[in-house]
């Protein structure tokens, strides 16, 4: 058993990972939102001081004609935003949840006009546009009236597809060292 584990360990981290977040994505999207963005905001203050000790041990000459002074102090500000403000980002979820449905929309009606002149013109397929003009539509409508929801629907949405995509793993694993097992025994 210690063998099976000692090999496939990644396989089975990454299975447990899956599950793990794609529960806690369906139990509170919203804190689990905030968390990853505290944790990137971790990451990108770690970036930050990479770069300004790599700034600072470089010759004075070389570090002049880069930027590492710069990135590096940027990435700290931004990162020290994302681990103290991280539920900013979740509040202004919304507004960019709006701002993309009218996107929509606008692509919608644009496709709409497409399928008018495709109509007009006698060109076959004009049904297809239709088509795809009235998902842009009714989509983008549903964004704009209800952009809260949009956001918990991805990340239920997403969720779900985590722990199916864990659960396939696990079983696809399973399966393989099932079989590696009987290889050997046999």
């Amino acid at each position: 058993m210690l063998k099976v584990v000692r090999e496939n360990w990644s396989s089975m981290l990454t299975i447990l990972f899956l599950i793990v977040v794609g529960i806690l994505l369906l139990v509170n999207p919203g804190f689990f939102a905030v968390t990853i963005i505290r944790i990137a905001g971790v990451l990108i203050c770690a970036l930050g001081i990479y770069d300004l000790v790599k700034y600072f041990r470089a010759d004075p000459v070389v570090a002049a004609k880069g930027s590492g002074f710069y990135s590096g102090s940027l990435m700290i500000a931004g990162g020290v935003f994302c681990v103290l403000q991280g539920e900013w980002f979740v509040s202004v979820f919304p507004i960019l949840a709006v701002l993309y449905g009218m996107l929509q929309i606008l692509l919608g009606f644009r496709k709409l006009q497409r399928t008018v002149d495709a109509l007009r013109l006698n060109l076959g397929f004009w049904w297809l546009r239709g088509i795809s003009a009235a998902i842009s539509l009714v989509f983008g409508l549903i964004i704009v009236m209800n952009p809260e929801m949009t956001m918990m629907g991805v990340w239920v949405f997403t969720g779900i597809t985590m722990i199916v995509e864990g659960v396939f793993d696990a079983v696809a694993l399973g399966l393989q060292i099932r079989n590696q097992k009987a290889a050997i025994s046999a």
